[in-house]
């Protein structure tokens, strides 16, 4: 337990600037500023005429990028970084602002001075006991990550906007008791349920269509058979596995790689170690630990016994009240610095191998504390991370060899060149996608974007900008053919049309068995009535939840408002299932308790309604976003993100 508490430890401090630090990935906002191309006030994008600076951008990458790194521990690159798509969520957060910013001043809201100040002196993670931690504690916090007060300011003010905004925007949200209550039976009630499957699909073998049957639903229901509007793309691609073999390293670049980014391969100093801890009370009225002079009795005794030559692990196991580790005798594993709290930590890394501390003192207790062995900071060999090397520097050159091609070809476009002229230029060919419907998403344009971009575009007409597909590929876009939508012939949807008659049919002939096999049930039970029928009883594992899959029969509105809707060991009616029919049985069942939803009625309706009100406004934040033009600066765009 302790242990575990140590490995998590942070002073306060420390865990702010990262808080702060990550607020302010998302929500730094410095002043706007027209500047010459290649500054870091070059305009990126314009979002209702504001500017998004290339220094802002840069700002928020690097910000954002260095939790990426964080969280994977360094395993990243910026070949993996923009396979990520990490350049444009970072730009869509900040496009993003710029929507917050104009939606708020249509409606006229703003954030005076006095309010903003009210809010950081009474904000809880500005608090040390309680009270407002100071202006100059605050300075120097933000000094330390080379922020000013008024940038942490206007992401203060930003945050305030959007809570004004949001609170507009979601006045009328409510939740009523009734609401609150299903949703109370939908966490809460279960079932454990035995079930037998009557499925469609065996009962489709020997079914007849007639011609004469199939053109009759035809012309009965030839709605339904529309054939939506279609279009077919022409599209050239360039990913990196068109790029393969135009890569070549030789061992000067290795070489060079490494002594130029020897930091990448350092590994920190590092410490194992072991040890025995004797808790001391946190307050007067902690129940775990002891008063401190007993505490350091207690740890004196102990590491006189191993000093005297006592298995340190035995004396551990025995006496250690680190649950964590005392049954492992005591071993805390290997860790590097900022993984201990200090004290523990100058001690450990102040001693030698196979060296017993003396007692040292932590928040925890009094420790003792054995250095099995420990680890200096070294270099890794070039020989050791020499593959690691080739394998970074190949996805680098590759990307780059992708994003120079995929330029090429956008400044072709953009010099007035057809798809087919700008292709032949950079080495690649045209190609055609299948006609596509709306919505549609397959390889190799699997882009949601991309196939919207296609239904906006006139027939003839190019998209010059390429759109992210694959695996850090490219592809452009162009319209050559659009086929509207039509009623077909009989012949083009015939077999559609048979499969319909054939699938109904077997679904009747599904739900005549089910009613046969819920009667015999009610006299013979469940399990005798599907074995007589060669049919199969199963039963779930456990009890289910409301919304949650019912065995293989899946999940359903149907089958939920049914199975819940059953007293216990009562066989129900024919049920409607993806696959057929089902007939259930409830063996056991958790009811609707509703002294349990009264308790929880207040914070239940609460949690509802901040839900919605999440739910309203991103709704609302995205169609305002609608109501502003977004101006993209491409070549701008190319030279921030390299």
């Amino acid at each position: 337990m302790a242990l575990a508490f140590m490995r998590r430890h942070r002073r306060w401090l420390y865990v702010f600037l990262w808080l702060v630090i990550a607020a302010f990935i998302v929500l730094y906002i410095p002043a706007f500023q027209d500047a010459d191309a290649g500054g870091p006030a070059e305009v990126v994008a314009r979002v209702g005429g504001l500017p998004i600076t290339a220094g802002e951008f840069q700002t928020a990458y690097l910000g954002q990028r260095r939790r990426f790194e964080q969280m994977y521990q360094g395993r990243v690159d910026p070949a993996m970084m923009r396979r990520l798509g990490l350049e444009e969520q970072v730009l869509d957060g900040l496009v993003f602002q710029r929507v917050l910013l104009l939606e708020a001043r249509r409606l006229g809201l703003s954030v005076d001075d006095q309010t903003l100040a009210r809010a950081i002196a009474t904000a809880p993670d500005l608090s040390q006991d309680g009270r407002f931690m100071g202006a100059e504690e605050l300075r120097r916090v933000l000094e330390l990550q080379g922020r000013t007060v008024e940038q942490f300011e206007d992401e203060r003010r930003l945050q305030l906007l959007a809570e004004r905004l949001e609170a507009l925007v979601t006045a009328g949200i409510s939740v009523t008791p009734a609401e609150a209550e299903r949703e109370f039976r939908r966490r809460n009630e279960q079932v454990k349920a035995e079930y037998v499957l009557v499925e469609a699909a065996p009962l489709e073998v020997g079914v007849e269509v007639s011609d004469e049957a199939a053109r009759a639903r035809f012309e009965a229901e030839r709605e339904a058979y529309r054939i939506p509007e279609k279009r077919i793309a022409s599209y050239v691609q360039v990913g990196p596995d068109d790029m393969q073999g135009r890569v070549t390293l030789t061992d000067v670049d290795l070489e060079s790689y490494y002594q130029q980014r020897q930091d990448e391969f350092r590994e920190e100093e590092q410490v194992c170690a072991s040890h025995i801890l004797v808790k001391v009370k946190s307050g007067a009225d902690a129940t775990e630990g002891h008063a401190d002079e007993e505490a350091r009795q207690i740890a004196t005794r102990l590491l006189a016994e191993v000093r005297d030559g006592a298995d340190f692990a035995a004396v551990a196991r025995r006496a250690s009240e680190d649950q964590g580790s005392a049954s492992n005798g005591g071993d805390l594993g290997c860790f590097g610095r900022g993984r201990m709290v200090p004290e523990f930590e100058n001690a450990a890394f102040s001693m030698a191998a196979d060296e017993t501390s003396d007692l040292v003192k932590s928040s925890f207790g009094y420790h003792v504390i054995r250095v099995t062995s420990r680890r200096d900071e070294s270099l890794l060999p070039l020989t050791q991370v020499k593959e690691r090397i080739r394998q970074t520097l190949t996805a680098e050159r590759t990307d780059a060899l992708v994003r120079e091609h995929a330029e090429a070809i956008a400044a072709a476009l953009r010099r007035g060149k057809s798809l087919e002229q700008a292709a032949a230029e950079t080495g690649f060919a045209v190609e055609k996608s299948p006609a596509m419907a709306k919505g549609e998403v397959s390889p190799p344009l699997a882009s949601a974007a991309l196939v919207a971009r296609v239904f906006e575009l006139k027939p003839g007409e190019i998209e010059p900008e390429p759109f992210a597909v694959g695996r850090g590929g490219y592809a452009f876009v162009g319209l050559p053919e659009a086929q509207a939508t039509r009623l077909p012939e009989l012949n083009e949807v015939q077999e559609k049309v048979r499969a319909d008659i054939v699938e109904e049919k077997a679904m009747d002939a599904a739900r005549a068995r089910a009613e046969e096999l819920s009667a015999r049930a009610g006299t013979q039970g469940l399990e005798k009535a599907a074995s007589s029928m060669g049919l199969v009883r199963k039963e779930t594992p456990a009890e289910v939840g409301r919304g949650q899959a019912l065995g293989d029969l899946g999940s359903s509105a149907t089958l939920d408002e049914t199975v819940f809707a059953l007293p216990e060991k009562t066989v129900s009616p024919p049920i409607r299932v993806k696959d057929g029919y089902a007939v259930v049985r409830v063996l056991e069942k958790k009811p609707f308790d509703p002294v349990a939803f009264e308790n929880e009625k207040a914070s239940l309706m609460a949690s509802l309604r901040d839900e919605r009100k999440g739910q309203l406004f991103r709704a609302y934040m995205s169609q305002a976003r609608q109501r502003f033009t977004v101006e993209r600066n491409p070549e701008a765009y190319r030279r921030v993100v390299g």
